[in-house]
């Protein structure tokens, strides 16, 4: 039986869609659950399955059709590839070898530039070296949001802009009112349970 082009990429595009959607419930389930708290170092051993997972089938796909182009597998679907690129973290090598076909796709029109600037940015920090787009933070010891080392920073926000970020001072800012509202509910989660287990 032939497989037709299109029945074969309306098979990836359900695949890609479902694989990120799968990692993106676990990690909003743990998160919910206060659980994603105790692993900052390493991912939470159910995200690592999904991590490796993706990461199997994603080196298959890449190998055998390329990256996955809004074209052939529609704008989600492509989306869904990015993400698991990203989430790739156990294996950086890989993912240091995806930016040059997500950035040879962002030229065609084919996938979209600030997913370019994300994983760029992911890759140098994993090499220790600085990032180019400010797209990688972490919160220091008062709580408060930084955006990792910057080549250049006297121009980061020309180059965000130019992969159609926002200026990195407006990001940086959304990212410390996300942290403080998590702060904020997983202190309400620990003070609920307290109460709970007074009253048992």
């Amino acid at each position: 039986m032939v497989v037709s082009q299109k029945n074969m990429n309306s098979t990836l595009k359900n695949e890609l869609i479902r694989l990120a959607d799968e990692d993106q419930a676990l990690i909003e389930k743990l998160s919910n659950t206060g659980e994603l708290a105790n692993y900052k170092d390493e991912p939470h051993p159910e995200i690592k399955k999904i991590f490796e997972r993706n990461t199997r089938r994603a080196k298959e796909i890449i190998s055998a059709f390329g990256w996955p182009t809004i074209s052939s597998v529609g704008e989600k679907a492509s989306d869904a590839m990015y993400l698991i690129v990203q989430h790739s973290v156990l294996e950086p090598e890989f993912m240091q070898s995806c930016v040059p076909l997500l950035e040879e796709q962002i030229k065609n029109n084919e996938a979209k530039g600030w997913q370019l600037a994300f994983l760029q940015d992911r890759t140098l920090m994993q090499q220790g070296k600085p990032q180019i787009y400010g797209t990688q933070h972490d919160v220091n010891k008062d709580g408060i949001m930084e955006p990792y080392e910057i080549q250049n920073p006297e121009t980061v926000n020309e180059k965000r802009l130019s992969l159609g970020l926002e200026r990195l001072e407006e990001k940086t800012k959304e990212l410390q009112e996300r942290y403080d509202a998590t702060q904020a509910a997983n202190e309400a989660r620990k003070l609920k349970m307290a109460n709970e287990n007074e009253l048992s």
